[in-house]
């Protein structure tokens, strides 16, 4: 990343039209500033909707901490030019160096909240003051209710507690990445739940201890009760299921929240100085003496402008001092980073105008990307989204002729659960019979909703009873039908073949295909022996004979091979 060192004729325009008091120059220079007759500096950020953020923490963890040099210097090696660094978020600098480092007791674990690509990397839920920058380079500030939770099957919610920080509380579900950076042990009771490419890839129970997760690995603590919980209502995840962790900020302050749906780096400190201009300190709840009003310290700021611009500053001096040099600038929005010997303004050029007097656990960093375009945006979940290319027609078949039915959650690159299923084969049957000949086929076997009832324990779903009167489904055993579990291809073809008799597509051509893979199907090889022959599944595979029995089995190729048994 190559330093910005001139500045251009837009912003020297723009330079030479703000207001007669001192504020400072556009990014490119720092400016000197006076707060309380005490001598700082900021930097000016122009509102251009090309510069986006950064975030960088010590040695890649929300936990440890590295030179300020350091963190520059990762900024500087992404794309786009580097306009300004400024320390983030409060953490724990007073960790005992002489001794083994662990998390939590003795490590610099973070205390406020970080996002970077629109993901929470850090704290994570609640309220907090936030500074944001969106896909558009917006600059925001504002007290915003943060909800980080995973979502598994696109629709069973699980609020966590915090990400890359261990809540030891029995109810406690929590979020882990690689930027936790450290190993730590976990509460009796425990259940593990790894997630990688969006899908649970297992869940391990018994585990005391868990080490950091791996990179791109994402990793869900349910402690005792809360896994209790879910697994009493049905909702716990099982491998191979639909996994996504998403974040939803809600700013207390109207009209805004359309932007804040857009934030892709943001960073959570305090206090909270000023909002529209009016002077918020009051709200601050931290009781160190320290961060008191009239206490005085070195302190670095962030503050919106009315042009829409994004002050960074450092000074010695105090809250109130800072509140009302901002005021007298016309401030818009302001809140405080981490201060005292965290305290870090770096500017290309002009080096460290406010150099750290510790290391850093996280720092800000503002770039010029040259477009809107190439600034940072959110990731996409691998499994959310349109249907694969050879699917959609088919899916979009499905729809129309409502064979997926009213209520069901469709993610078509996800992997079928034996509840989904079960939905789509009743569905599918109900195009073939409708009103009492639906219900006379209902009792063909003899088993009435009563009965279908009470051989499950663990669902209460009337397409899961449907489907298994008519004879699609089976349970697992011991009282359970497993309506979470994720289906493998040879388990598709057992339910296909009964489903596809019962409306009558039974004929068969041509021999049976010899699978080079027919050791793995085992059980199933007359059912999969059917569907192939009939034309329902068939080989994953264009070189070779291969059925894949152990594969899952997802949506899309559920409503495809579906279409096949339509009227």
């Amino acid at each position: 990343m190559k330093t910005i060192r001139k500045i251009s004729a837009i912003l020297l325009t723009a330079l030479l039209c703000m207001p007669f008091f001192a504020a400072p120059a556009y990014a490119g220079a720092p400016s000197a500033i006076t707060i309380g007759g005490n001598a700082g500096n900021a930097v000016t950020i122009p509102a251009s909707g090309t510069v986006g953020a950064v975030i960088t923490t010590g040695q890649s963890s929300v936990n440890k901490d590295m030179p300020a040099a350091d963190h520059v210097a990762k900024a500087n090696a992404g794309a786009g030019d580097l306009l300004v660094s400024v320390n983030g978020a409060f953490f724990n600098s007073y960790y005992n160096t002489s001794k083994a480092l662990s998390y939590p007791s003795n490590c610099a674990n973070i205390t406020g909240m970080l996002m970077s690509r629109g993901e929470v990397i850090c704290r994570g839920s609640g309220k907090n003051v936030l500074l944001g920058v969106t896909d558009t380079g917006k600059y925001l500030i504002d007290r915003v209710s943060v909800d980080t939770s995973v979502y598994f099957r696109g629709k069973d919610k699980f609020t966590s507690w915090a990400v890359n920080g261990y809540s030891t509380d029995a109810s406690a579900v929590n979020i882990f990445t690689a930027e936790m950076g450290y190993g730590f042990a976990l509460q009796s009771g425990a259940v593990v739940v790894r997630i990688q490419g969006g899908m649970v890839t297992d869940v391990q129970k018994g585990l005391t201890w868990l080490n950091c997760p791996a990179a791109g690995e994402k990793v869900v603590v349910f402690n005792a009760n809360s896994w209790a919980n879910a697994c009493q209502w049905s909702l716990e995840p099982h491998v191979g299921n639909a996994a996504e962790i998403r974040t939803v900020l809600t700013p207390e302050k109207a009209g805004t929240q359309s932007d804040w749906d857009r934030v892709v780096t943001a960073v959570g400190c305090s206090p909270w100085l000023l909002e529209d201009g009016a002077d918020k300190f009051s709200e601050n709840t931290n009781t160190d003496p320290k961060m008191g009003r009239d206490y005085k310290a070195q302190r670095t700021f962030a503050a919106i402008m009315p042009d829409g611009s994004l002050m960074i500053g450092e000074c010695t001096a105090t809250f109130g001092q800072i509140i009302d040099y901002l005021k007298s600038i016309g401030a818009v929005d302001a809140m405080a980073l981490d201060g005292g010997a965290s305290s870090t303004l770096y500017v290309p050029g002009s080096g460290y105008v406010q150099p750290a007097g510790r290391k850093l656990a996280s720092m800000i960093h503002f770039v010029e990307y040259g477009s809107t375009e190439a600034i940072p945006k959110k990731g996409q979940n691998p499994l959310s989204g349109e249907p694969s290319a050879w699917a959609a027609a088919y899916v979009q078949k499905a729809q129309d002729t409502g064979l997926v039915p009213e209520g069901f959650n469709l993610m078509p690159r996800a992997n079928i659960t034996r509840a989904e299923f079960a939905s789509l084969a009743v569905s599918l049957v109900k195009q073939y019979y409708t009103g009492s000949d639906y219900n006379t086929l209902l009792m063909k076997n003899g088993i009435d909703y009563n009965e279908a009832r009470a051989t499950f324990s663990d669902t209460y779903l009337l397409d899961v009873m449907q489907a298994y009167q008519l004879g699609i489904v089976a349970g697992k055993g011991e009282g359970t039908f497993d309506p979470n579990g994720s289906i493998r291809r040879h388990e598709a073809a057992v339910m296909l073949t009964n489903a596809a008799k019962l409306v009558g597509k039974d004929s068969l051509e041509g021999d049976a295909l010899d699978y080079e893979d027919a050791a793995d199907i085992a059980w199933a090889a007359t059912y999969v022996d059917f569907v192939t022959r009939a034309g329902i599944m068939g080989s994953t595979s264009t070189s070779r004979a291969l059925f894949n029995p152990l594969g899952y089995y997802t949506q899309e190729q559920a409503l495809t091979t579906m279409c096949n048994l339509l009227p």
